[in-house]
């Protein structure tokens, strides 16, 4: 893994892409080593023998759930097998994920949905959204509404009709967390102007309730199940339950790949069969592919807590990862009509279904 690239001024001229664009707060901690020893589960069916010519793919991340399918197929070997070997590039913003995957210098990364995506894929970014990266799914919605404890227990807060006029919480604004906390307030009959919404950042947040500078948030995994044993929050309703099947997140191929077929088949044979580990892991609760993934969790993200993987909600990624077209072809809408995105984009245009369509042929389609 690497952190230098010499690619500041290309986030720079990026950045200025993406001034609409929710900035992730993402953790600072140094990348990981390779995880050792941990317990072997039952893989799926294997990939297809290894080509002659190996590859070298630079793939962007941040240490995140989102991107399990990645960090479990490297550590198993998927890549090893399809003739990959992956350069992990660490990243500390949406930001820079976009500018290294628009200039070429990483060949995949991990996307949100968001107004500043679509204002740069406007600006005629030759990147495309090929696979699922996060959605809102049942039991596997990392979102929600997290409700201040004190208010809660009062009887003050306990509801999204008992917003108005609270400070409410939101990590950034334009993105898909923005969406789903309006359309929790339009079902109370409440608008985004009807509560005072302020920007806090998703590592901040708990610090604002304990300060009670906020009453309520739309928080995130794992900050909500910390934040609860804490005391300081009761769980409102999780995302799904608010806007479901809402794609989240996607993965996006430079022009390498997706100029190279076989080469992006190869890198999504692998990425599917590491989302359906993660998935069997931490969605079906399989006890030995949880046993087997959950440390490669542990090593390549900033959750280090076995116990959290085991209590907090699973990030929502598909065993067929085929993202929501219509969801991210809504979104856009409320973008545009919000004053985020002055102008819209062929959400067609920018996805490109067909890698990981035929990778889900070849491996066949999930059995859950």
């Amino acid at each position: 893994m690497r952190h230098g690239l010499g690619r500041v001024g290309i986030v720079v001229v990026v950045a200025a892409l993406l001034a609409c664009s929710p900035s992730a707060s993402q953790p600072q901690a140094a990348p990981p080593s390779a995880p050792a020893g941990a317990p072997a589960a039952p893989a799926p069916p294997s990939a297809p023998a290894a080509p002659a010519e190996r590859a070298t793919l630079n793939i962007s991340h941040s240490m995140i759930t989102s991107s399990a399918g990645n960090y479990v197929a490297a550590d198993r070997g998927y890549f090893a097998e399809e003739g990959i070997d992956v350069d992990f590039v660490r990243v500390m913003s949406g930001t820079e994920t976009m500018a290294l995957v628009v200039s070429g210098q990483t060949d995949v990364g991990g996307g949100l949905i968001s107004s500043g995506l679509y204002n740069a894929f406007a600006r005629g970014i030759q990147v495309k959204i090929v696979a699922d990266h996060g959605a809102n799914l049942p039991n596997a919605s990392a979102g929600g509404i997290a409700f201040r404890k004190d208010l809660f227990e009062s009887g003050a807060i306990r509801e999204a009709r008992d917003l108005r006029g609270r400070k409410v919480a939101v990590a950034n604004e334009g993105g898909a967390a923005h969406i789903s906390l309006d359309r929790y307030l339009q079902a109370a009959g409440l608008a985004l102007t009807d509560v005072d919404l302020t920007v806090v950042q998703l590592p901040d947040t708990a610090a604002a309730f304990q300060n009670k500078v906020i009453e309520a948030a739309y928080w995130q995994e794992p900050f909500t199940t910390i934040g609860l044993e804490q005391g300081l929050i009761v769980r409102g309703p999780i995302v799904y339950e608010i806007y479901p099947q809402q794609q989240i997140g996607g993965i996006m191929f430079a022009e390498r790949l997706t100029s190279d077929r076989a080469l992006g088949l190869r890198y999504m044979r692998a990425y599917v069969r590491g989302v359906r580990d993660y998935v069997r892991a931490t969605q079906d609760r399989d006890p030995a592919t949880f046993d087997a993934v959950v440390p490669i969790l542990m090593n390549y993200t900033t959750v280090k807590d076995r116990a959290l993987f085991e209590k907090a909600i699973p990030s929502g990624l598909k065993a067929d990862p085929v993202p929501n077209v219509q969801s991210m072809s809504d979104d856009q809408e409320w973008f545009v009509a919000h004053g985020f995105q002055p102008q819209r984009v062929n959400v067609q245009d920018i996805v490109e279904l067909s890698f990981v369509e035929q990778a889900i042929r070849e491996l066949g389609a999930a059995q859950r």
